[in-house]
């Protein structure tokens, strides 16, 4: 059996340490979680999560998570008591380390220095957008320069930054996001999410959607827009971790509008898929009636696509009549045989 490579531990504490309620954002519907996390049920959270390993196939990094806060908007004495009930699991092995995500204006060299020291290792900044109008249209007082000087203290302590993104926001369209991609790029992050904006119920955004103010993306729309973001995070060498929420109940029970998909990932990956096939195609003299692609036997599915709409997508641009998948364990690339 295949080692998991990594198990992390999420212990909610919505909204707490921020002092924004942006448009967007409703922790408590989106987690699940109205209760307050004290010491015993971060304890339980941690048993429950490593009772289910098998000891004999333990993941390589096991960490817990502090998401849906901003955690350096904490007071000192309510970080310590979180990380007091994790720090006797590191200390015996069980656990590795920490990682928190919160927001670029509650940064600075002291507290990212108090987290470092208590085995924080990943520090999460969500920054949404990186475009001043975006921001102020959902109430998020953060400029740019603001999220640089955060990574600036991150990176200074040796922390592994991740970034957050969240394209389709009021005022936001493709060229204002993928500017918020290009000066994230130039961050340097060490990973990326990104997370196609939804109207969740009880957000000012659904304010917004209730009196025509705001607008959801399309599915589509939003497809290709998160396509081509990937592909420029991919040129970067900066991985992509996470593409749409998570499907919790409490989600989908306030979920409203918007672009969402269960497997809004694997949607985008088989349309990047599909792009690689079409460009081989299209480099060739002659199309002859069938081809055969070797794919990897690992991503065969992002080839078919949907329900196979890869395949009969491009065989009706080219005229074909019938292409076929030859899968392989030796591969990691595609390949035309024509």
């Amino acid at each position: 059996m295949k080692k998991r490579s990594q198990l992390v531990i999420p212990v909610f504490i919505p909204h707490e340490g921020c002092p924004y309620r942006c448009a967007f954002c409703n922790q408590s519907k989106i987690t699940g979680t109205h209760v307050r996390s004290d010491q015993e049920m971060v304890h339980e959270a941690i048993q429950t999560y490593l009772d289910a390993l098998d000891s004999n196939n333990l993941p390589e990094k096991r960490e817990v998570a502090f998401y849906g806060g901003s955690f350096t908007g904490l007071t000192v004495e309510r970080q310590s008591n979180l990380f007091d009930a994790v720090i006797p699991w590191i200390k015996t092995g069980h656990i590795d380390s920490i990682r928190v995500s919160t927001h670029s204006l509650l940064v600075d060299d002291i507290n990212i220095s108090f987290l470092k020291d208590n085995f924080v290792q990943v520090v999460e900044l969500g920054i949404q957008s990186t475009n001043n109008d975006v921001l102020s249209a959902v109430g998020r007082p953060c400029g740019f320069t603001t999220v640089q000087g955060a990574v600036k203290s991150i990176r200074k302590r040796n922390l592994t930054l991740g970034l957050q993104l969240m394209p389709g926001l009021p005022k936001d369209d493709e060229s204002t996001f993928l500017q918020s991609v290009k000066d994230v790029i130039g961050l340097r992050p060490d990973f990326v999410r990104i997370y196609p904006t939804l109207v969740i119920r009880n957000t000012t955004l659904f304010k917004m959607y209730n009196t025509g103010e705001y607008l959801p993306w399309s599915l589509d729309r939003m497809l290709q827009l998160v396509k081509a973001a990937m592909i420029e995070f991919e040129k970067a060498d900066i991985p992509v971790i996470r593409v749409g929420l998570h499907s919790d109940p409490s989600m989908l029970e306030n979920l409203v509008d918007g672009p969402y998909h269960p497997s809004f990932r694997y949607l985008v990956d088989s349309l990047i898929a599909r792009d690689k096939m079409v460009s081989m195609i299209e480099r060739l003299k002659n199309i002859p009636p069938e081809l055969t692609f070797i794919v990897p036997s690992n991503k065969v599915s992002l080839y078919l696509g949907h329900k196979k709409s890869n395949i009969d997508k491009i065989k009706k641009i080219f005229g074909i009549n019938n292409i076929f998948l030859q899968q392989t364990g030796n591969q990691e690339d595609l390949k035309l045989v024509a």
